[in-house]
């Protein structure tokens, strides 16, 4: 019987939108993701996963990425209708300091970063490409009114980001049966070598953190014994409406 389990989850949340031309908020900054938690990606270390007996109980380790998309969007009247377009697009990513923590019973958490930097490094290709997107490659919609093009527009764009989202996910899942959930170390070797080299290859166009450190070599682990590791995965959808600012 498996002891321990490791985890993964998703943070996905969208930052405040504005919904016309004429709506001022605040844009998101890094100093405000991290008052809330939220880091900037960067080389996992121990200290990434405090002891924390109460929190996820069922596992041995559990880590939390983190993708936030902020967008702004403008309606403009057309020939008796109402177009909706996003005019603004960035995403911050990285990981979610809340969530990610260890069992003190977990005693190969240093073996395990490997394991848990391909997670993270996943995460990452995958906000890199959803920030690089295009307004042509954005939802648009069209509406009788200005109301109704801003609730489809919530809508679309909602719908939007859970299926790049669950792309994600599968990914992550793929990788996890793929290694048998950490249990074969040197597939998760070959796999998080190969995940590194997407990532270097995927231009980086989230939401810089200027006093960022120079990243360093990823995390060469011990074997995790197969006892210490077993499936779990969940992902948290978000509405548009949620906001690190709220």
């Amino acid at each position: 019987m498996r002891l321990e389990r490791l985890a993964f989850a998703f943070a996905l949340a969208v930052a405040r939108n504005a919904l016309s031309q004429d709506d001022s908020h605040p844009r998101l900054t890094w100093q405000d993701a991290m008052a809330k938690g939220i880091v900037p990606y960067h080389q996992l270390t121990l200290d990434d996963f405090p002891i924390n007996d109460k929190a996820h109980p069922e596992y041995g380790f559990y880590i939390r990425p983190a993708i936030l998309p902020q967008y702004h969007f403008i309606i403009k009247p057309h020939h008796g209708f109402a177009y909706a377009a996003v005019n603004e697009w960035m995403v911050f990513s990285g990981l979610d300091k809340n969530e990610t923590s260890r069992k003190s019973r977990f005693k190969t958490m240093k073996a395990a970063l490997s394991y848990a930097q391909a997670i993270l490094d996943l995460n990452e290709i995958h906000a890199r490409q959803i920030a690089a997107l295009k307004p042509g490659e954005l939802p648009e919609v069209r509406g009788n009114s200005y109301e109704q093009a801003r609730t489809q527009m919530t809508v679309r764009l909602k719908e939007f980001l859970a299926a790049k989202y669950k792309e994600c996910e599968a990914e992550m899942e793929a990788f996890m049966k793929a290694t048998d959930h950490s249990a074969n170390t040197k597939k998760v070797k070959e796999l998080a070598a190969a995940i590194k080299k997407r990532l270097e290859a995927t231009p980086n166009a989230t939401v810089p953190f200027p006093d960022a450190p120079t990243p360093g070599p990823s995390a060469i682990a011990a074997p995790v014994p197969k006892s210490n590791a077993s499936p779990a995965a969940s992902a948290i959808s978000a509405s548009p409406r949620d906001s690190l600012n709220r």
